[in-house]
């Protein structure tokens, strides 16, 4: 790969990949399997790991998501992108061009400011966005051969 490649990761890409989430969890394995193969690097917003521990608690899921949170760290390459005050009047922003969710906003304003390449997700509510690529994991693995 001629130049380095970084994805920031949305917490549905996280849901259905650990939760073998059977519409997802194909394009999910192998995408993750290109993370732990050390050929792309990824973030993920605080707000994901929030996320991803909210709903988890919910489901009485506490252990799996401590279980979970140990694996994502334990990716080569991988970094946690903590929410920056400089950022806050440009997710706003965001929020309000693309019609986001304020949790949305904050990963996608994670994406830009830590200068992914791609957002993964499989949220269509950020097909609108102009600002980064995005793309389902599918896409993405498709790109890369």
């Amino acid at each position: 790969m001629a130049r380095s490649v970084t994805v920031c990761i949305d917490t549905n890409v996280l849901l259905g990949f650990f939760n073998n989430e059977s519409d997802k969890v194909e394009s999910c394995t192998a995408f993750f399997q290109l993370l732990f193969a050390k050929r792309i690097k990824s973030v993920v917003a605080t707000i994901t790991l929030l996320e991803l521990a909210a709903i988890l608690t919910a489901a009485d899921q506490s252990a799996e998501a401590e279980r979970i949170f140990k694996s994502i760290e334990s990716l080569p390459l991988f970094s946690i992108a903590e929410f920056r005050n400089g950022w806050v009047l440009r997710t706003a922003t965001l929020k309000k061009a693309n019609r986001l969710a304020i949790a949305d906003a904050i990963i996608l304003s994670t994406a830009i400011e830590t200068r992914c390449s791609y957002l993964i997700t499989f949220d269509t509510d950020f097909k609108s966005v102009g600002e980064i690529q995005v793309l389902t994991p599918q896409k993405f693995l498709e790109l890369q051969n």
